[in-house]
């Protein structure tokens, strides 16, 4: 996982397996960045080749942390059909936008 800012947008690039350690990465490194006052996220799943239930657990939390307890912004891009049609079945994008490329997500949230 690596974090980096793109104007006022966090960029978190996922790669591999998403599994049960997502938790012990993710989530400080999101708790801490709100403390510091950022507030929009895009998640890039460009990398991803698959997300395990743990994992989605972790990232639906976060999302709620994130667009709930803070009125943030999230979103999602380069996500392969399978973890696309997953998130979609636990309500992450009710929640979170989703964008087909990174550049167009990081546009879109810093207007």
């Amino acid at each position: 996982m690596d974090f980096n800012r793109s104007g006022s947008v966090q960029v978190v690039s996922f790669s591999g397996f998403l599994t049960t350690g997502l938790a012990q990465v993710l989530t400080p490194a999101v708790e801490k960045s709100l403390e510091e006052g950022v507030v929009n996220y895009l998640f890039d799943f460009t990398g991803v080749t698959m997300l395990e239930s743990p994992a989605v657990a972790v990232l639906l939390t976060v999302t709620e942390k994130i667009v709930d307890e803070h009125a943030g912004e999230l979103a999602f891009c380069g996500m392969n059909e399978m973890a696309a049609k997953v998130l979609e079945m636990v309500g992450v994008f009710l929640y979170a936008g989703r964008f087909d490329s990174r550049a167009e997500a990081i546009q879109e949230m810093n207007d």
